[in-house]
């Protein structure tokens, strides 16, 4: 049809890059075929043109060693009897070209030719069948884990997760807003299970998200098997359930652990279908094409619900170490971890004191106030003051990931859902609901793999501010007078006149010298006025223009004044940014100062010119953030250019002369 021929037209060029980033199998992926059927027909058309037009027809092999290699590359790093394969190919094709060269030989008639040349031919096959099993037992034995390198390894998914929001930057909303919307129905569920919605392994500052650097962040392009038919896990629990959307809309799949299979029904099937993301490392999965109300899918998992021991070691998991974490961080997690060899109770050292000694507020109308959002501006303010820590499951679960990962310990955040008290399930159907999002950690044991763990305190456990009790106020003391003595007499009626001034000292009527006051103060002030008045009125503009950006009505406007309070610092510095270089460009002419410039260039660019304007808890955020990396900048140079950079008045200069190198 119409269709098939233009996949074939088009998706002969692009499927290449498909075809390596995406998991196996690749039979349900929609014109992934294209690429054996390319390599197969232009494999045949070559070596069957060599046969027919060269003189020596035993260079079609070269074409069919080329296949063969190209093959491997396209595929999987373990191969299925790859010492079976390459004898037979081998023996096969060099059977065959000596067959050919002797057929050849003979006239072109396809005739063997004389006994000596047929008796040749028997010696060369029997020689390379000899030296075929000799390979396969020798490979076998020596090479029993063979591991091949494919272009699969070495390519980078083209699905870049950076580009998506941290899911944890909605808590508040999911929480407040859709407190009561039902988000999904699921049929079939288990109330001891978590229906898990992302998995986020790398902090930056400013959120916890899904990054680049990890295992745990690398999204294969996956059919309905998702490529994990094999691993379900011994004790582990099988789980079928199915999944309708209702009034969530977003990127990210909800899902459980080990998830196996995962097919899309119903209107808008066929796409969803052909986006669908997963990571096993993680067990997350995302679809670029977005959820949106109406869509059903069936989810087969394996759910592993054990815990380990206390001799239990941890597993060692590659992890992005957290970068700009507060100072407090690095006390507590030495503090609570203890001194104990047990890598549980470490970590149940952490989770416990900050679920037993924390407080609980999602920061509602009727409940203690408590700010959103996870930076590490506000874990700074939440561990500040210990004994009064108030939060809700984003701030605790991200505090916790920071103190686990400070102790050595790999740990990742995870957002999903789970079944309360207050939860809308019946028997095996659940309403899941805005107020059945949580927060949770999750670290990795040998034998039991990724572990939850619950950081965040009872929702009963609140702050209660205590009365103040009224304190009497006491008298002041009056000193009694002497007791009389009979030579004193003391008459009730007598009146104490005040002394004469005329009679006091005359040192102490001496007038003030104002004009003496008034000459010292010009002699003094003017000099101090002319050397330091300048560096006031310097540091008094640089802030206002801060104070006035910070507090621009324009959300997306005051996004952009504090991306450029670094590059007036930078300037201040004699490092001006040319007026028509990027962002990105500009971090990465100044990463010789401030090593993550770049991220935030680029978060920078994803909230100015992305779809959705950014809201006050990311910009608040971000300005964090990017006077914490203006610091850093700053700290890069000695004592001395600091202060003259303090007064220098080039970021107040309109259009200084760019003196920054911008690399090609």
């Amino acid at each position: 049809d119409l269709e098939a021929l233009r996949t074939l037209l088009f998706g002969s060029v692009g499927v290449w890059k498909q075809f390596v980033t995406a998991s196996i199998p690749l039979g349900s992926f929609y014109g992934f075929m294209l690429v054996p059927f390319m390599v197969a027909l232009i494999s045949a058309v070559g070596a069957a043109t060599i046969t027919w037009r060269s003189r020596q027809p035993a260079w079609a092999l070269l074409v069919i060693g080329g296949t063969w290699a190209l093959t491997i590359l396209l595929g999987v790093a373990q191969p299925f009897y790859s010492t079976v394969i390459a004898v037979g190919i081998t023996v096969t094709g060099m059977g065959w070209a000596a067959w050919k060269t002797t057929a050849r030989q003979a006239g072109g008639t396809g005739e063997w030719g004389t006994s000596a040349k047929r008796s040749q031919l028997i010696k060369a096959v029997s020689a390379l069948g000899v030296a075929g099993l000799v390979i396969s037992l020798t490979t076998a034995m020596f090479l029993p884990d063979l591991d091949r390198e494919v272009l699969r390894r070495h390519t980078v998914p083209p699905l870049d997760t950076r580009a998506y929001a941290s899911p944890l930057t909605a808590f508040r909303s999911l929480v407040g807003d859709q407190a009561e919307e039902t988000l999904f129905t699921v049929e079939g569920w288990n109330r001891d299970h978590r229906l898990r919605l992302a998995v986020m392994d790398t902090f930056d500052g400013m959120v916890y998200n899904v990054g680049q650097g990890s295992p745990g962040s690398r999204y294969d392009r996956v059919g309905p098997d998702l490529g994990m038919a094999d691993q379900t896990a011994p004790g582990s629990q099988s789980q079928e359930v199915r999944i309708t959307v209702e009034q969530y809309s977003g990127v990210w799949v909800p899902s459980l652990s080990q998830n196996q299979s995962l097919a899309f029904t119903g209107d808008g099937a066929s796409p969803l279908g052909q986006n669908l993301y997963y990571n096993p490392v993680s067990d997350a999965l995302i679809n670029p094409a977005g959820l949106f109300p109406g869509v059903t899918y069936q989810l087969t998992a394996s759910v592993d619900t054990s815990r380990p021991t206390v001799e239990t070691p941890l597993l060692q998991v590659n992890m992005v170490k957290p970068t700009w974490v507060p100072d407090k961080v690095n006390d507590l997690s030495l503090l609570w971890s203890g001194s104990d060899r047990s890598a549980l109770r470490r970590v149940e050292g952490i989770i416990e004191t900050l679920r037993m000694t924390g407080y609980f507020s999602h920061g509602t109308d009727g409940e203690v106030a408590s700010k959103p959002g996870h930076s590490a501006y506000r874990i700074a303010e939440l561990l500040a003051a210990t004994d009064c820590m108030i939060g809700d499951d984003e701030q605790y679960a991200v505090a916790a990931a920071l103190l686990l990962a400070d102790a050595g310990i790999p740990v990742r955040v995870v957002m999903g859902f789970w079944v309360d008290a207050d939860s809308q399930f019946n028997a095996t159907t659940w309403e899941v609901t805005g107020a059945d999002a949580h927060a949770w950690v999750e670290v990795p044991f040998e034998g039991y793999g990724w572990v939850a763990f619950d950081p965040t305190p009872n929702k009963d456990q609140v702050f209660e501010t205590p009365d103040e009790q009224v304190k009497s106020k006491p008298r002041p003391q009056i000193l009694q007078p002497p007791p009389l003595t009979n030579s004193t007499s003391y008459d009730a009626n007598e009146v104490v006149q005040d002394p004469d001034p005329s009679e006091e000292d005359p040192d102490q009527r001496r007038p003030i010298d104002w004009a003496a006051i008034g000459r010292i103060v010009l002699s003094v002030g003017i000099p101090l006025v002319v050397i330091f008045g300048p560096m006031v009125v310097l540091t008094a503009l640089k802030r206002s223009r801060r104070i006035r950006r910070a507090r621009s009505s324009d959300l997306g406007q005051r996004l952009a004044w504090g991306w450029q309070e670094i590059l007036d610092r930078a300037a201040d510095f004699g490092l001006v940014a040319p007026v028509t270089a990027t962002r990105v460009e500009v971090a990465r002419a100044l990463s010789a100062h401030s090593s993550d410039l770049e991220d935030l260039a680029r978060l920078a660019d994803a909230n100015t010119f992305g779809s959705k304007a950014p809201n006050v808890a990311v910009v608040s955020e971000f300005w964090g953030l990017a006077m914490a990396s203006a610091t850093a900048l700053a700290r890069s140079f000695p004592r001395h250019r600091r202060w003259f950079a303090r007064w220098s008045w080039t970021s107040l200069r309109r259009g200084p002369r760019s003196t920054l190198i911008i690399e090609e």
